[in-house]
């Protein structure tokens, strides 16, 4: 019944046009090519196969098909991406829909790892004075604690690892997990990673499942050689940092309801933010802001209020996501904190002073606009001064969505400095000018070089209605290298491939078939067929002279 109707969705679905939301997706061949919406990359190195509908990333030696795709690009559940997908085909989901047992077990198996170790946190900060007294020195109530289902490490420096294996868990899983890891010196034992910390769990937003771990440092604890404030857990197959939001759990309700969201640093600004009274607030989990976390954020508001620290790293951070909302089309508004550290400090001290700073906060390009001139032409109005400040606001203004933002400011920009707006207009074209860089040149380069024996494979695959039945066992005797081999002979006899070998298998076949500018004639088949015969044969002939060349060396 599932395997029906994923094969009806995604038979509904473009996937050229689903990547075209992420990236510019262009012709190239017989298949499309785009820049990797994963990351950022200069080349495009991002193959999609119309016809097959799937696709695949040189860059990163991976592929799929659409549910893939949605899974990777949206950091979403198995579930999660098929519902996405449902929604653009128009389409109802079955009741009795599920992930894949395999998927699934996966997941649920890091999914009970964590809920057994939250456990032992929990128990852990019962037993700690120290930690208790830290947390309540932070104003953090008993009933907070329960809500974020806030621990501690403990001070073993394997009390975490021997919890998880007397409950059942390996080893292997523990470290997959990244609760733990295995020391790299002298026994190798496992090792607790958050051990002598204050432990908040990451949810996944949908569920409330824990993907993984923030943790602090408590000043007078011991924590292992790690000196860094904050440690958060490694990526694992359920838990992708650069798209993750700590709290989005409890705010994303909340987010869609008031129609904004509030980006913060710290776990703990999130958590006094929601006591303060603005449950839409969130932080990354110990990375910068992404086009990722936008990406998510973005289905459910356009409107992005941040409220970074006001120390010189907090500053930075409001510039470069400021930068990031408006090149994603969102609309940012800048909180200051002017008589606080942070969200958490004035949340404390001052809760209605907090409020009034949320209430009052500006549009982004209007905070910077009044920043920027205190800063350049605040004490003398001077052409120095003028130069400066169209030099730093204009690469945010050239961002802006409307042109009629734009107009309004440059309007604004000529009666602060009483010049005619004309001559004002005349240097935002001149810098637009200076700085508008060429595109990259389109191509099918690829960091991704691929065997001539690995490119048959995803010749004969590629066009495999024509091969199907004139592959005999002789071709099996040219193979020097087992990967191809193996696949082609599992297609062959019609056996299913590993998960590992279909990814292969999408490269080779987009790389191979993307020169064809249309569908070849039986003619051209046949001669690129015998053409990669002789080829793959010489380098048979070549690899064995030398092996031989090499045991008479012996």
């Amino acid at each position: 019944m599932n395997d029906r109707f994923l094969e009806d969705l995604k038979s509904r679905i473009d996937l050229v046009e689903i990547v075209r939301k992420y990236s510019e997706v262009k012709k190239s061949g017989k298949n499309f090519m785009c820049r990797s919406p994963f990351r950022d990359e200069r080349t495009p190195s991002f193959s999609i196969s119309a016809e097959k509908q799937v696709w695949y990333d040189f860059g990163a030696a991976e592929g799929g098909d659409a549910i893939a795709f949605v899974e990777k690009v949206e950091n979403c559940s198995f579930p999660e991406a098929v519902e996405i997908l449902a929604n653009v085909a128009g389409v109802q989901i079955p009741k009795n829909f599920g992930e894949s047992k395999s998927s699934a077990g996966e997941k649920n198996g890091i999914f009970s790892l964590h809920r057994v170790a939250t456990e032992f946190f929990s128990r852990e900060l019962l037993k700690s004075d120290l930690a208790k007294k830290y947390l309540a020195d932070r104003g953090v109530s008993k009933k907070i604690i329960e809500k974020w289902q806030i621990g501690f490490g403990g001070v073993s420096r394997d009390g975490c690892t021997r919890f998880l294996m007397e409950s059942g868990f390996l080893e292997k899983s523990i470290a997959e997990s990244g609760v733990a890891f295995e020391r790299e010196f002298g026994d190798k034992k496992m090792v607790d990673r958050f051990r002598g910390r204050v432990i908040l769990p990451v949810f996944e937003p949908r569920d409330g499942e824990i993907v993984a771990f923030s943790a602090r440092v408590i000043p007078g604890v011991d924590s292992g050689k790690s000196t860094a404030k904050y440690m958060n857990s490694p990526e694992n197959p359920v838990y992708r940092k650069s798209a993750t939001l700590f709290g989005l759990n409890f705010a994303r309700r909340e987010i869609a309801d008031r129609d904004a969201v509030i980006l913060v640093e710290g776990n703990f600004d999130v958590i006094s933010a929601h006591e303060s009274g603005f449950p839409n607030t969130v932080a990354t989990c110990g990375t910068a802001l992404t086009d990722a976390h936008l990406r998510t954020l973005s289905r459910l508001t356009k409107n992005i209020f941040c409220g970074f620290d006001s120390d010189l790293a907090g500053k930075k951070a409001t510039l470069r996501a400021i930068e990031l909302i408006l090149k994603s089309k969102l609309n940012p508004f800048v909180i200051e904190i002017a008589d606080g550290k942070d969200f958490d400090d004035l949340a404390r001290k001052s809760p209605k002073l907090l409020q009034k700073s949320i209430k009052n906060a500006s549009p982004a390009l209007d905070f910077l606009f009044e920043k920027f001139f205190l800063k350049f032409c605040g004490k003398n109005l001077d052409l120095d001064g003028e130069k400066k400040f169209l030099d730093e606001f204009f690469p945010f203004l050239r961002l802006a969505n409307r042109p009629i933002e734009i107009d309004d400011f440059l309007e604004k920009i000529a009666k602060k400095f009483s010049r005619d707006k004309s001559v004002i207009e005349r240097e935002f074209r001149n810098f637009n000018s200076r700085t508008r860089t060429k595109k990259p040149k389109f191509s099918t380069t690829t960091s991704q070089k691929f065997t001539r024996e690995e490119s048959f494979v995803g010749f004969l695959s590629g066009f495999w209605e024509f091969f199907e039945k004139k592959i005999d066992e002789e071709i099996f005797e040219i193979f020097c290298e087992s990967a191809p081999k193996n696949v082609i002979e599992k297609k062959v006899s019609g056996k299913k491939l590993s998960d590992e070998e279909e990814k292969k298998l999408i490269g080779w076949t987009l790389h191979a078939t993307n020169p064809y500018r249309s569908e070849p004639d039986e003619e051209i088949l046949e001669r690129d067929f015998q053409n990669f015969l002789v080829r793959i044969r010489r380098e048979k002939i070549a690899k064995n002279r030398l092996i031989e060349a090499k045991n008479l060396q012996i």
